[in-house]
């Protein structure tokens, strides 16, 4: 036997094993379908319409998988792990779908012309065939998984987003309120224009003179000017001591 023979087994074989755990898995899936069926068919109004819906677009979506089997062109260049990806769509659907049971036929035809196996009994040691069907239904677990992570990650990606366009728009909101710091340009530009056509121009040139050289707002002088009990209580106490300092005069 030459070495090409021993190849050709070998694909031959790896192919047998996975067109029958194509099937398995296509049985399983079938099953589900029909368990889908029957939810729909005891589901209220409102909900069998939403799960009438999704059965529908998978049903498109495993037409759309099925539609090149059609087409000699495809078979030319098909590989075994794309036969073997239809072959399992074909059997998942067949019972509720005649487009995928023309596909389920037109597979097991051209499998057969040009790979001479039979896909309803391929032959396949079952061994194999039980350790393939285990990895491949790990895989599907681990995918499935994957899924849900990265759905999470984009769920936590957008509300984080979107906590930072709310804090972002309060930023503007605030500094579009906020107005120039009192002591700047931009501030006495303002009250020059706010005094504009208001009064002679000499006293509005001397007000303006006047805010620039205080350089704070009012507010803060009276912030900071003495309480009146302390004004009080030093006008006291200066007004005693000029009593004291006559009365030793007059003495």
């Amino acid at each position: 036997m030459s070495e090409a023979d021993g190849i050709d087994d070998a694909v031959d074989g790896a192919m047998r094993t996975g067109l029958m755990v194509a099937s398995r898995i296509g049985e399983q899936l079938a099953r589900m379908r029909e368990e889908e069926q029957r939810t729909i068919a005891a589901a209220e109004e409102h909900r069998a319409r939403q799960l009438q819906e999704r059965f529908d677009a998978q049903r498109a979506a495993a037409r759309a998988q099925l539609a090149p089997v059609a087409r000699d062109d495809w078979w030319d260049k098909a590989t075994p792990e794309m036969i073997e990806r239809v072959h399992e769509s074909a059997t998942a659907w067949k019972a509720y779908d005649p487009e995928a049971a023309q596909a389920s036929e037109r597979i097991r035809v051209q499998v057969q012309a040009r790979y001479g196996i039979d896909v309803n009994n391929t032959g396949a040691d079952e061994a194999f065939v039980s350790a393939a069907l285990a990895r491949a239904q790990q895989a599907r677990v681990e995918a499935e998984s994957e899924r849900t992570k990265a759905s999470a990650a984009r769920t936590d990606e957008a509300v984080a987003g979107a906590a930072v366009a709310g804090a972002n728009r309060q930023d503007a909101a605030r500094d579009g309120q906020a107005g120039p710091a009192y002591d700047s340009p931009e501030r006495r530009q303002q009250l020059a224009e706010s005094l504009e056509g208001k009064g002679d121009r000499e006293a509005v040139n001397s007000r303006l003179l006047a805010d620039k050289h205080q350089g704070a707002p009012a507010t803060a002088a009276v912030a900071q000017k003495p309480s009146l009990a302390r004004t009080s209580k030093m006008a006291k106490q200066t007004g005693k001591g000029k009593t004291l300092e006559r009365g030793g005069l007059e003495r």
